[in-house]
């Protein structure tokens, strides 16, 4: 009996021994797969920073999309020391209104209808 339990220990040793293995296999696996990935990752984001370059920009609008630059305009010098007049605002005309009714409609019954049109504008 003890012998039997010797061995079942060792044997559940060994099983638990391939268990952590094949764990470290998968764990080494990951993190290569893990590297692979950080690398292409890095590589992607370099390869955004050099398209993002404003030289890159400037000669792909000159070159391929055949931009010029625009001539470069001053704006003339104000003081800021010095308050600039009130403009002179007119207001807007008032906006003039109409109300559209539609036709009146008639019926075929003995008793004629009868309908009131009402107009309203606005001055």
């Amino acid at each position: 009996m003890a012998i039997s339990l010797v061995v079942a220990t060792l044997l559940a040793v060994v099983v638990g021994q391939a268990f952590l293995a094949n764990g470290q296999v998968r764990l080494s696996a990951l993190q290569h797969e893990l590297a692979l990935e950080q690398s292409a990752h890095r590589q992607s984001e370099l390869a955004v920073a050099q398209l993002e370059t404003p030289s890159r920009i400037v000669a792909a609008a000159s070159g391929e999309l055949h931009m010029v630059r625009p001539p470069i305009v001053e704006l003339p010098y104000v003081s800021l020391s010095v308050p600039l007049p009130t403009p002179n605002v007119t207001a807007a005309p008032a906006p003039v209104t109409t109300t559209t009714v539609p036709p009146a409609t008639t019926t075929t019954s003995t008793t004629t209808a009868t309908s009131t049109t009402t107009a309203t504008s606005t001055p």
